[in-house]
């Protein structure tokens, strides 16, 4: 299966222009979401649920055509390992204040792939918090999910990811949003578990001021591997993107980030911004950085940028006099580019749960 693939292909010798999974992946069926929280003004359905109409949403919201950022690979193998749809759905003007808990909990050689659909009608505000973890630290198996959005004309939605899986997992987290006039979305993601996790996202602007908001932190360590594909396309006029990117490599972790903004014929006025920053705690990491703007129109604005580096002298000085070691020094700091994306997050067991994993990690 390939996936995660760079929209401009680079040079093959880096071997950075997309992924590959070799294995053949096999389910065994066991594992669902298990949904913790449906607060008020949110419809929980699948695709056959009469309570909230989920063929006549699907249809007149055409969720099924969005792209997600893991490619068609990927959509052929969720489409026939996933046979229904989780479906969270947000009628038009309700503001949603609590968060909906979508929680995964895999236990040692466990198998799962699901599909999670999310609508916001016009007007409407939803935050959808899904959570993936192990009763055991270091169990392994295989867990995917592929998740679409459609954020109506001035709607919000704010996605929450977080992969607390054991250090044997294999993850797909698969994501793909289309948002309209004024529509606002925003994603959070913690990726601390998995040996192996490969993120795709594609965010497709395609309303007037739409606007895309993207923070992401890691731990990769030991010999972990992450995979990020970030692909975000300005239609729309005046759109706006933001992606912020902020983790740390330890031992001989492996990490790829791409991040593409693509400003496209007629977003006239569209503006994109996507910066990460590496902290390399160890000489044996491999970190592969591609940030990328494509253009196509004029009058637009674009930047990027990557900083990638260790612990400056002058910093372990400062900690040192104060009484830390240099390991600990680079704990406290690690801790503190993860604890900056955790507190996006509105939602004191998941930050327990985070907090819990954290602290088994750094043993």
């Amino acid at each position: 299966m390939r996936i995660n693939s760079l929209k401009s292909p680079t040079w093959n010798q880096l071997r950075i222009n997309d992924a590959v999974i070799e294995e053949k992946l096999i389910l065994k069926g066991s594992g669902r979401a298990i949904v913790e929280k449906i607060p008020a003004g949110v419809i929980i359905g699948n695709e056959s649920c009469k309570d909230c109409g989920g063929c006549e949403l699907k249809d007149a919201f055409d969720l099924r055509s969005i792209k997600c950022g893991m490619g068609e690979d990927a959509d052929s193998f969720f489409a026939e390992a996933s046979a229904e749809v989780l479906m969270i759905h947000a009628k038009r003007g309700r503001k949603v204040e609590q968060p909906v808990n979508v929680r995964y909990l895999m236990e040692n050689g466990d198998s799962n792939s699901d599909r999670v659909e999310i609508l916001a009608e016009e007007g409407s505000s939803i935050t959808v918090i899904m959570d993936y973890s192990s009763s055991k630290f270091n169990a392994g198996g295989f867990f995917g999910v592929q998740t679409k959005i459609h954020v109506g004309a001035g709607a919000r939605v704010h996605l929450v990811k977080v992969d607390l899986l054991g250090s044997g997992y294999l993850c797909l987290d698969d994501v793909g949003v289309v948002v309209e006039e004024r529509g606002e979305f925003e994603i959070t993601q913690l990726s601390l578990g998995s040996k192996r996790n490969y993120t795709g996202v594609a965010a497709d602007m395609i309303g007037y001021r739409s606007s895309f908001t993207g923070n992401v932190g890691y731990l990769r360590m030991n010999e972990q591997l992450l995979d990020l594909n970030y692909h975000i396309a300005h239609h729309g006029r005046r759109s706006t993107s933001e992606l912020m990117v902020k983790g740390a490599l330890r031992d001989k972790a492996d990490k790829v980030f791409r991040g593409t903004i693509d400003l496209i014929r007629g977003a006239k006025g569209a503006k994109g911004n996507e910066l990460e920053d590496v902290l390399l705690l160890s000489d044996g990491v491999v970190n592969k950085t591609i940030p990328v703007i494509l253009c196509d129109e004029d009058d637009v604005e674009g930047e990027h940028g990557a900083s990638i580096g260790r612990l400056s002298k002058d910093v372990l000085y400062y900690m040192q006099t104060r009484g830390f070691s240099k390991h600990e020094a680079e704990l406290l700091m690690t801790k503190a580019r993860l604890n900056s994306v955790r507190n996006l997050i509105n939602d004191e067991q998941t930050h327990g749960r985070i907090q819990y994993y954290m602290e088994e990690a750094f043993r």
